[in-house]
């Protein structure tokens, strides 16, 4: 004991020559390098030869030079006694590191400054971690803390070793030191273990673990960190240890160094993040990434079980309302009581994945047919159909599935598109319902995709125009205004319907670009016309919801000069059966800017008077199927009665759309309808080409003209 006391100095002095992972070194008084071991030109890459003589501010960028960074370190350690702080520091190559620093003031015997310890320790990726683990920002900081308080050993160095430190002679066993950390890591409380063995004073089970880290250091060069659940004073921990071996300067032997660090924490937080980054936030289930790795293993399953696999892409028929109408707290709520009902009809091994959104989806493996999968879909739908009570409140969804398997696709991101377009189909076909994926699907997929992007290429190239079709008034013989018309002239496929390209602009959300682009058209063409005619431009419903409807609406005007009396908005039944309140609100907002109403296609949809006596329209359309069944429907005739005669009891303008005969002019104008439009008066024709006045309609057969 007392030769291990003699030599503590000595013993100090291998320990810190052991270290590789922390710079410690020494300063004279005017910062000046006076020593280096081999830890420091690890970190800095100088060797001692370069660097002793040198002096320290050599490490710090060019900025902290210049404000004097270096000088006032050394001032705040010798007033203070010590100087603790991590920032930038550079290596002898240039590049730059985050460095954790502890610079001490030595004094000598009569209290004057004989120099600094300084301790150095290259701290940039557990900067980079943490930069990584903001989701565990809880359980880094408890780590960083537990870090940041080890205890003090060998005086001013050692004690700055964030790790539990415990040298024992390779000759004798003998524990030559151990730290406070170590102490109580392994013991459980301070104990002086200098001079004793390790079980002499730890724990059966402690010593065994000891035991096998130097066995192992032993055998060969120092250990690599390894990573390891051990038997502690504290309880199983995770211990990240290293073995050092060296031999004494003395010439009496080789010492073995255990470096131990409890990583228990940080693992953890490691793996709450790596569940975090496969499963989904809200409802726990395994998100796309998980879901695509479940895929993957069930494909590579089916040729050695001889089964098949199939995926069901799931969507919410309605979700959106939920939202709009009870707030996206209502909304996660519902999707968590959905996730719970879908659970309960799957099988074990099937796999329940939220991609987004309301968007889910099934790994079903080990089917024998496909018919196991489409009754599975059938049992989702049901379920799904009950109305969830959350909150008070009483909500119904639908669910539409599409299902695609093996047997059509032999990877996983094929089977994610052909579910994804059986999917669409389903949703094509009327909501609430499955579809199964067929070859012909992925044609009519090309054909949207393509569409799409000629779209967007035909708004960029102004390939969208708008023709005009005359809307003339109750005598038949004057024009009173046009409606206006999207057409798209496609340099390939010729003149495109307004069928084939409106339903996907309002399902790419290309129908607010391209409703704004029409608007525009119109108000600026409506514009040049010398006899004041008016202008009607239709609102898809989608539109009708972008926000900023309004100010596009005020700006259109505003731009082209129009009269805002002389632009007439078409909307649908559609738009009101929405949020009604709102869309409401939006339609008073257009009013006060002075332009008309009209209510389009009224009496074919969910037609309630309750709608005119909510919104004062300027105009009601009717539809071109009464009017082609009048001669021969009385029930046609009826609605028209009842529409024209509802009208002009609210001073309300009707205009009878998709007149096409003399017949059909005469019974409307007696029944009082105000307006008509139709090919017996023109078909839309470009603005230039549009007709400009009646030519004796009244005089004409029932021929249809061609405008």
């Amino acid at each position: 004991m007392t030769q291990i006391i003699a030599n503590s100095d000595l013993m100090y002095r291998v320990l810190v020559e052991g270290v590789l992972d922390y710079a410690i070194y020494m300063l004279t008084p005017d910062g000046v390098v006076a020593n280096w071991n081999p830890g420091a030109q690890r970190a800095k890459g100088y060797t001692a030869d370069e660097i002793v003589g040198q002096h320290y501010s050599r490490f710090y960028t060019a900025d902290a030079m210049a404000a004097g960074v270096p000088e006032r370190n050394l001032a705040t350690a010798r007033e203070q006694g010590r100087f603790e702080d991590e920032g930038l520091r550079l290596r002898k190559d240039g590049t730059t590191f985050w460095a954790s620093v502890v610079i001490d003031a030595i004094h000598g015997p009569d209290g004057e400054l004989v120099g600094f310890a300084k301790i150095t320790r290259d701290v940039t990726e557990r900067r980079r971690q943490e930069s990584k683990l903001l989701e565990a920002k809880e359980l880094a900081e408890r780590y960083s803390q537990q870090m940041a308080s080890l205890s003090r050993f060998l005086d001013s160095v050692i004690s700055n070793i964030p790790a539990s430190v415990l040298a024992q002679d390779c000759g004798s066993k003998q524990i030559l030191l151990a730290n406070q950390q170590a102490q109580q890591l392994f013991h459980g409380a301070p104990i002086d273990m200098a001079g004793q063995a390790l079980r002499d004073c730890l724990h059966p089970g402690v010593a065994a673990y000891i035991d096998a880290q130097f066995a192992q250091g032993r055998l060969g060069a120092d250990m690599a960190p390894q990573e390891s659940e051990a038997v502690t004073a504290l309880g199983p921990r995770m211990l990240r240890s290293r073995t050092v071996r060296g031999s004494r300067p003395d010439g009496e032997g080789d010492y073995m160094l255990l470096i131990s660090e409890d990583v228990t924490e940080q693992l953890a937080a490691y793996a709450q993040i790596h569940h975090m980054a496969q499963h989904d936030g809200l409802t726990n289930l395994p998100n796309r990434a998980f879901f695509h790795q479940r895929l993957e293993a069930a494909l590579k399953a089916d040729g050695a079980s001889r089964s098949m696999t199939a995926i069901l892409c799931l969507d919410l028929d309605n979700f959106k309302n939920v939202n709009d109408a009870l707030g996206h707290a209502y909304g996660d709520k519902l999707l968590l009581e959905l996730a719970k009902r879908l659970q309960k009809h799957l099988r074990g091994h099937d796999t329940l994945a939220r991609l987004g959104g309301d968007e889910f989806a099934v790994v079903s493996p080990g089917l024998r047919s496909l018919d196991e999968a489409k009754r599975l879909a059938e049992r989702l739908i049901d379920a799904v159909a009950p109305a969830f009570v959350i909150d008070e409140h009483s909500f119904t969804v639908g669910l539409s599935i599409g299902i695609a398997s093996s047997n059509a696709g032999s990877t996983a991101e094929e089977l994610l598109r052909f579910g994804d377009m059986a999917l669409y189909e389903a949703k094509r076909n009327g909501r609430n319902r499955h579809e199964v994926f067929r070859p012909e699907l992925e044609e009519a997929a090309r054909v949207r995709r393509q569409t799409e992007a000629d779209l967007r290429c035909a708004l960029h190239l102004g390939q969208i125009e708008m023709h005009y079709q005359p809307i003339v008034d109750k005598q038949g013989r004057r024009i009173s205004g046009y409606e206006a018309l999207m057409r798209w002239n496609h340099p390939a496929r010729g003149q495109v319907s307004p069928l084939d390209f409106i339903p996907l602009a309002e399902e790419t959300g290309l129908i607010h670009e391209l409703g704004e682009r029409a608007l525009n058209l119109a108000c600026q063409q409506a514009m040049t016309w010398v006899d004041g005619e008016s202008v009607a431009v239709n609102l898809s419903p989608v539109q009708f919801n972008h926000p900023g409807l309004v100010d596009i609406v005020a700006l259109a005007l505003a731009d082209s000069g129009l009269p805002p009396g002389c632009l007439e908005l078409e909307i649908t039944e559609s738009v009101l059966l929405e949020n009604s309140s709102d869309n409401v609100k939006t339609l008073r907002a257009l009013k006060a800017l002075g332009v008309g109403i009209s209510l389009d296609d009224f009496g074919t949809g969910y037609s309630s008077l309750s709608y005119l006596r909510s919104f004062p329209f300027d105009r009601i359309k009717i539809d071109r199927s009464f009017v082609r069944d009048l001669g021969e429907s009385r029930e046609a005739l009826a609605i028209v009665r009842a529409i024209t005669g509802l009208s002009n009891s609210l001073l309300i303008k009707t205009t009878a759309e998709g007149v096409e005969t003399q017949e059909q002019l005469a019974r409307l104008q007696a029944e009082g309808c105000t307006h008509f439009q139709g090919f017996l008066f023109g078909r839309p024709e470009p603005a230039q080409q549009r007709l400009r006045r009646v030519v004796a309609v009244v005089e004409r057969d029932a021929t249809p003209i061609a405008g």
